[in-house]
């Protein structure tokens, strides 16, 4: 993953919760790692295009789906504060869907959130996209792997969860191609040999 504008990626631990993790000149972004997910999820902004505020209906990203997860925050040191900033993923790995509705991100934080971090569950009625003081948006752009932010922000904070398929990293790639070769390389010269000719 990478980022431009004011989108900033961080670490954990770290704390979500609302004056924690204050600036009004970024908005970070905690990669939250992999998932097997025990449970569905609902995400509400899918596909390409312009999603503002936390509308879309909700879609059901199925138990047992291998995702990776990003969340997104934006909670300014005060006054009216509004940043953009882009987020751009590694070839392969495409949105499935992003969270802006407040009980999306309420309901999966426990399934899908970063060990270390503290999250504002249940905590604040509006803690996602809003309408005020300006329209929260994102722009899902063409080939789903990329996602651009718009952000206003005065009181409270604005947050979302990107959701997206999940790529094996390199060494781990390569670890499951030497396995196969392994097993369909090693054993096939060994299946010819034993009866003295090809299989037939």
């Amino acid at each position: 993953m990478s980022t431009t504008g004011a989108v900033t990626e961080i670490s954990a631990p770290v704390s979500f919760l609302a004056g924690d993790t204050e600036s009004s000149t970024e908005i970070v972004i905690l990669d939250e790692g992999t998932t097997l997910l025990p449970i569905e999820i609902f995400v509400n902004a899918i596909g390409v295009g312009l999603h503002s505020g936390s509308s879309g209906a909700p879609v059901a990203i199925a138990s047992g789906t291998l995702v990776h997860t990003y969340l997104v925050h934006f909670d300014p040191a005060g006054g009216v504060v509004t940043l953009s900033g882009d987020v751009f993923f590694d070839p392969g790995e495409t949105i499935l869907g992003i969270q802006t509705h407040t009980p999306w991100l309420d309901g999966s934080d426990a399934v899908v959130g970063e060990a270390t971090a503290t999250y504002p569950t249940g905590l604040l009625e509006f803690r996602a996209f809003e309408t005020l003081p300006g329209t929260d948006t994102v722009f899902i752009a063409p080939g789903l792997g990329s996602a651009s932010f718009t952000l206003f922000a005065e009181l409270g904070i604005d947050e979302a969860r990107i959701v997206t398929t999940s790529v094996p990293a390199p060494s781990s790639l390569a670890l499951l191609l030497l396995g196969l070769a392994a097993f369909g390389v090693g054993t096939t010269p060994l299946a010819r040999t034993r009866s003295g000719r090809g299989l037939t």
